[in-house]
Order: structure tokens, then C-alpha cells, then sequence
């Protein structure tokens, strides 16, 4: 029990690793989400003074107990003063809704613009908004805006453009995700105010014709979905094929997230490594890849904490530090909320840093666990004896095992937010995927190959863009019948709140100890384990 409890309480045990940065990326991390989500500016104010007064004082009984506080104080502050901020802007949303009034909004155009069809009345552009400002001047927090833009003689913003609109809000859309419509009558583009010369913005012709390529051969729904995939186009999949890979549990393939990262690092550091560059010049060009990649897919946050995560993760060796996941994730945590609080509520970021954390803490006693219960966990011979290679069954074996502790851990880390966000979990997405992360693996490469050979040997590109639509074919298939399983997917009457999620979050946080605490004492009690460091005795050789 003091064994639990040390892990629990004592910042230093079992993170030896990335210390002291594990406990002010907690404190940050736990200080923006309570002040974000319950706000109080003042008492978190007085909290941070109180904390900064100890921790001048001297004789302190523990000065870095005091200054993790101080941390956590000062982070629930600055959460404290968004959320103020958040409701001030929220209110007048609401306000305009009840009324019916019109909204004069500034905006500018977002790189997901798109025209959609309709069968009367001609078409309208649709795109969601990198920023907005409402008619005195405040800036619009909180809100994901969403504008469907009507006009009669077919002049539609662009990708960097900013617009002033009288726009009116959807009577039953949420203030979370508003959707608004505007008339071209009314609208005005501001030119000299445009962005075409931002990065972000200047990217977006590239990236039109990489989506050409990966349009070559297959129709319009195949290509659709590739796209997403691998070029994240946001709020551009159909409702009906996001509920069904949603309620599979797979939806996370067709957002740009540290898979699809992962891969695409993978993919350049073979090539680099093909091609004999070394190991300490790589990241310098991994990092300009990375973050070309980051702003062709808008910078959507399960992407940008996986951009940041990787190139934390490959500076290390050239900083002489051991590249270590769970260092990174926590340092990307730390950067991320110090740019952008907000991104504590949003639910791209919190899936993907919540996968990753629950990847690091549940995979490793999961797979060992697995591994003994299907006799396969690899063990190291005794001394003086040759080793013996495992058999190809129980190798693969040991492979099914950490595939299924992957897509557990997956499963367990969002069990609190799909219950929260949206009262669904899918019980066979732990099922679907210990294979679909695999067909992920190789649709991203033949998109990536596509999107490359479209410039020079377009046949090529077809051909690779018919394999992804036979891929993605097939994952639809096993999505739609896998559903009508009965018991495929738990839909909750009861969605809880903020405060019993954040409940059983730390409980499921505490399940993750206890089981690292198991394997490490079970590792410890087997002599054979190859990552018990137990030093054997000396003995004399006579």
C-alpha cells in the first residue's frame, strides 16, 4: 500500500526520467482545466498569492510543494480569465439567437471552403473560421463558427479572404459549433485586410492540387475520404459515414492525429536513413516537413500536439538527451497551454493528448499481463547457457498481445470524453482496431505516393488511389455489419459532467498506477524478465 501511495504522492518515483517536468506539466495541465472550466478569477487570484507569499517566505516546509502550487494557482488563473472572457462572448451569441437578429461579424476564411451543391437554388460555399470579431470589436472565443454563404450571382469568399457579413444564427444550432448563414447582398470583402500572404494561406494552392492527385482514378466519395485522411479536411465527411465510423470506434483515422504524424515521420526518416544522412541532421529536416504538413492541414490541434510531440521527441538526441514519449508529451502539454488555454476544452485535443497519455501509462503492464496469460512474454536465459530464439508462433503471439493492449489503452484513455462529449461509446471499436490502424498504416503511404507521383506519372497515382478506395471499401463494409452486432455500441441516457468526469478520470488514472505497480513487482520476482537489472551475485570462477 505505501508502494501505491508513494506512486500517487511522490512526484519522483517511476518518472526519473523527465523530472522535475512531469510535476509543473501536472500542475499546468490540472490548474487550466479546473479555472477553464469552472472559472473564479478572483479566488484563483488569491490562491497564487497566498502560494507566491510562501513560497518567499523562509523555512518553508517544502518549497517546491509551495511552487507547484504557485504553478497551478497562476494556470487557473489564466484559464479563469478566458472563461470569463468565453462567457461574455457566448452570452451575446445567445442573445442574438433568442432575438433573431442579425450579426455583423468579421471573419476570415478558413482553408476548408467548399461549395456544396444544392437541388434548387444553386450552390453556396460553406467554411468554418480561423478568426472572427463580433461589431464592437471583441474577438469570438469559445465558438467554432460555421458559415453557409449564399449568393445569386456566384461570387463565394476564398481561402485568406476577409469578410465583413451580416450573418444570422441557426435557431437549432449550438453555441458550442454555431452554424450561420450569410447573403452576398449584404456581404463586403475587405481586401486590404486579406491574408493570402500567411503561410497557412499561402499553402492552400499546393494543397488543391495535391487533392487532385488523390482524386485521379476513383470517384468523388473515395476521394473524399482519402483526403481527410491524410490532408484533414475539416467538417467535410457526410454525417451518416461520420456517425457510422464514429460509433465503430474508428473515426480517428480520418483526423490528423499522431498516427497519421507518426507515419509520416516514419516515411521520411527511412528515406533519410536510406539515403545515409545522419542520425543528429535528420531533424533538421524532419522539422520543415513537419510543420509544411502542420499548416497544408490548418493546424488542427490533434495534429499540431503531434507535430510538436515529434520534433520534441527527434531534438532530443541533438540536445545529447535520451528521446523519451512520455518527456514529450508532457512538454508539448506545457507549450501548448501556455500558447492557447482554450484548447483545454477542445475535443481534438483533449482525444489526442488523453490516447497518448493512456497509451504511455496502460499499454506497458497491459501487454505484459497479456503476453504471461498467453505464455508468450520473451525471457533471457540463464547464465552460462546459449539463447534460444522464441518459436514464430509464440512471437506472434507476443505481437497480438500488444496489439490488443494498444487499442485497450486506446479505448480506456476516452471512455470519460465519449461519455461526456457525447454519451456513446463503441464497444467494438477495440475490436476494429487491432487491424484498422494497420490499413491506416498503408492507405497513408500510397496517399503520400499519390500525391508525389501526380506531379510527373499520373497513371501511378491511379492506380494507388484505387488501392485506398478498395482499403477504405472494405473498412466501410466491416463498419456498417460490425454495427449491427447487438451490443456493438453503449448509448448513454445519462451524460455525466464536468466534475464526475473528471472523476473517473483520475480513478482510471489510478487503475493505470496500480497496474504498473503489479508489473513491477512481478518483473521483480521473475529472474528471467529481460528488463529486471538486477545484478546477479559475484561468484568466484574456480
Amino acid at each position: 500500500m505505501s508502494a501505491f501511495a508513494s506512486q500517487l504522492f511522490d512526484l519522483e518515483v517511476g518518472f526519473c526520467r523527465h523530472r522535475p517536468l512531469f510535476g509543473w506539466a501536472m500542475a499546468l495541465v490540472f490548474g487550466t482545466g479546473l479555472g477553464y472550466f469552472f472559472g473564479g478569477v478572483w479566488g484563483w487570484l488569491l490562491m497564487a498569492t497566498a502560494a507566491l507569499y510562501f513560497a518567499w517566505r523562509p523555512r518553508t516546509a517544502s518549497v517546491s510543494v509551495v511552487l507547484w502550487c504557485c504553478c497551478f494557482a497562476l494556470a487557473g488563473w489564466r484559464a479563469a480569465v478566458l472563461h470569463d472572457r468565453n462567457a461574455v462572448v457566448l452570452s451575446q451569441l445567445h442573445a442574438y439567437r433568442a432575438s433573431g437578429e442579425m450579426i455583423d461579424l468579421k471573419v476570415t476564411v478558413s482553408n476548408d471552403c467548399r461549395l456544396v451543391k444544392r437541388k434548387r437554388g444553386g450552390p453556396y460555399c460553406q467554411f468554418s473560421v480561423d478568426d472572427a470579431w463580433l461589431p464592437d470589436g471583441t474577438e469570438v472565443h469559445g465558438a467554432n463558427l460555421l458559415i453557409r454563404f449564399y449568393d445569386r450571382n456566384g461570387v463565394f469568399p476564398k481561402t485568406g479572404e476577409v469578410w465583413r457579413l451580416q450573418a444570422k444564427l441557426y435557431a437549432n444550432s449550438r453555441i458550442q459549433r454555431p452554424i450561420l448563414s450569410a447573403r452576398g447582398e449584404t456581404a463586403r470583402h475587405l481586401v486590404e485586410e486579406d491574408r493570402h500572404s500567411d503561410a497557412q494561406y499561402l499553402l492552400s494552392a499546393f494543397r488543391e492540387s495535391l487533392e487532385k492527385h488523390l482524386s485521379l482514378g476513383v470517384s468523388a466519395e473515395d476521394a473524399l475520404l482519402t483526403q481527410t485522411m491524410v490532408l484533414g479536411a475539416r467538417a467535410r465527411l457526410p454525417k451518416d459515414a461520420h456517425r457510422r465510423y464514429a460509433d465503430a470506434g474508428i473515426v480517428h483515422i480520418f483526423a490528423i492525429s499522431g498516427l497519421h504524424v507518426g507515419i509520416i515521420v516514419g516515411m521520411v526518416t527511412w528515406f533519410l536513413a536510406w539515403f545515409g544522412v545522419r542520425l543528429r541532421l535528420r531533424i533538421f529536416v524532419l522539422l520543415p516537413i513537419l510543420v509544411i504538413y502542420l499548416l497544408i492541414t490548418g493546424v488542427p490541434p490533434s495534429a499540431a500536439r503531434a507535430c510538436l510531440m515529434a520534433v520534441i521527441y527527434c531534438l532530443a538526441p541533438t540536445l545529447y538527451r535520451r528521446s523519451d514519449g512520455a518527456s514529450a508529451l508532457f512538454a508539448t502539454a506545457v507549450i501548448v497551454l501556455l500558447i492557447e488555454p482554450g484548447w483545454i476544452a477542445n475535443v481534438g485535443a483533449l482525444l489526442s493528448f488523453c490516447v497518448m497519455g493512456g497509451l504511455f501509462l496502460f499499454t506497458k503492464p497491459l501487454s505484459y499481463f497479456l503476453s504471461r496469460f498467453f505464455h508468450a512474454h520473451p525471457q533471457r536465459t540463464s547464465l552460462g547457457e546459449f539463447p534460444q530464439e522464441q518459436s514464430f508462433g509464440k512471437r506472434m503471439l507476443y505481437r497480438f498481445s500488444l496489439m490488443i493492449a494498444l487499442s485497450l489503452s486506446a479505448w480506456l484513455s476516452v471512455l470519460p470524453l465519449s461519455l461526456y462529449f457525447f454519451g456513446r461509446v463503441s464497444l467494438v471499436g477495440v475490436y476494429l482496431n487491432l487491424f484498422v490502424p494497420l490499413l491506416t498504416f498503408v492507405i497513408v503511404w500510397c496517399a503520400c505516393f499519390s500525391a508525389l507521383f501526380g506531379f510527373f506519372a499520373p497513371c501511378v497515382s491511379v492506380f494507388l488511389n484505387r488501392l485506398n478506395a478498395t482499403i477504405l471499401t472494405f473498412i466501410d463494409v466491416v463498419a456498417e455489419n460490425v454495427l449491427k452486432i447487438p451490443g456493438a455500441l453503449y448509448v448513454s441516457e445519462y451524460r455525466p459532467g464536468v466534475t464526475v468526469s473528471l472523476i473517473f478520470g483520475f480513478l482510471l488514472v489510478v487503475f493505470g498506477l496500480w497496474l504498473n505497480m503489479k508489473e513491477r513487482q512481478c518483473r521483480l520476482r521473475d529472474p528471467l524478465d529481460p528488463e529486471n537489472f538486477r545484478f546477479l551475485p559475484e561468484t568466484s570462477l574456480v
